[in-house]
């Protein structure tokens, strides 16, 4: 098991990270990417995916 946070938490503030490495798993504090936006990510996957015809967009644009 892998949890993973944004680069501002650190490992040792990351709620769970005890329990994640008390099992064996890895917990990472990851750089931002602050040229990266979520949700205009999670809209291109769904414009993809959705029904011709049908615009879905989870951002207000």
């Amino acid at each position: 098991d892998v949890l993973v946070k944004g680069g501002d938490w650190p490992v040792e503030a990351i709620v769970g990270a005890d329990q994640v490495q008390a099992r064996g798993g890895k917990v990472v504090s990851i750089p931002i990417e602050v040229e990266s936006s979520t949700t205009r990510i999670v809209d291109r996957i769904l414009a993809r995916h959705a029904p011709p015809g049908e615009p879905r967009r989870l951002s207000s644009q």
